[in-house]
């Protein structure tokens, strides 16, 4: 059989969340089979909060079903700690597992996982569930970061695919658009205030939004502020 990497299980999310009518249970179904493949992992399960609830959403086999049903019933596990903390938790052997849940952790030990991963499952700054990923033996994921993060994303991408419906695709389409046009009127600006070339012009704004920890939308937005209030040049000529 041939082996699951992540770049294919990637490419299925893709496939799932561009059809016309998106089959998101099936679609999670095959995903998580995906993650346990290609990682590889034992088990996988999506968590997620509703309407200040917990609900299991997916599963990829019955006990890791159970096993997340118990998290939600006791309050407690790691994938309850990555849902409210809003970052990866990890854990690797039995003794730690048993140590820092005292309720969950040995019924996860007794269902034979001795290994867990827990990803929060974001959505513009907003986290709504978790990914939780079990291993069988004592080896974690530490090497596996990003591609564990990768995953997790998809998984959020899945779920949220079958609201992108066509009305919010032509605002999605229009907010891009206009967004280009400031980027444009961005490196324009740039352009005249440092006298490069266009090109030039892009890398620093690129550069800038990278220093300044903001989006390139944002960024272009910082600059049309200043150069509209007329203290970018001055800044920029000081610099």
């Amino acid at each position: 059989m041939r082996s699951t990497s992540v770049s294919d299980v990637l490419a299925t999310a893709n496939a799932a969340m561009v059809r016309r009518d998106p089959d998101v249970t099936g679609a999670l179904a095959t995903l998580l089979s995906g993650v346990v493949a290609a990682l590889p992992a034992r088990a996988a399960a999506v968590l997620v909060e509703v309407d200040g609830g917990l609900e299991l959403l997916a599963a990829s086999n019955h006990r890791v079903a159970d096993l997340e049903a118990y998290q939600a019933q006791v309050d407690e596990g790691p994938c309850l700690d990555a849902l409210r903390s809003g970052v990866e938790v990890h854990s690797v052997g039995g003794d730690d597992l048993e140590a820092r849940w005292t309720l969950a952790g040995p019924v996860i030990v007794a269902a034979g996982y001795r290994s867990v991963q827990a990803l929060p499952l974001r959505w513009q700054g907003a986290v709504f569930g978790a990914l939780n990923v079990f291993r069988e033996e004592e080896a974690g994921f530490a090497d596996q970061q990003a591609e564990c993060r990768a995953l997790a994303d998809a998984v959020t991408l899945v779920i949220l695919s079958s609201q992108l419906g066509e009305e919010r695709i032509v605002r999605g389409l229009h907010a891009a658009l206009e967004e280009r046009a400031v980027v444009e009127q961005a490196k324009g600006a740039l352009s005249h205030v440092l006298s490069v070339d266009m090109a030039a012009a892009f890398d620093a704004l690129r550069a800038l939004a990278d220093d300044e920890g903001r989006s390139l939308g944002n960024a272009a937005r910082r600059v049309m502020d200043r150069a509209r209030a007329g203290t970018f040049a001055s800044q920029s000529s000081s610099s």
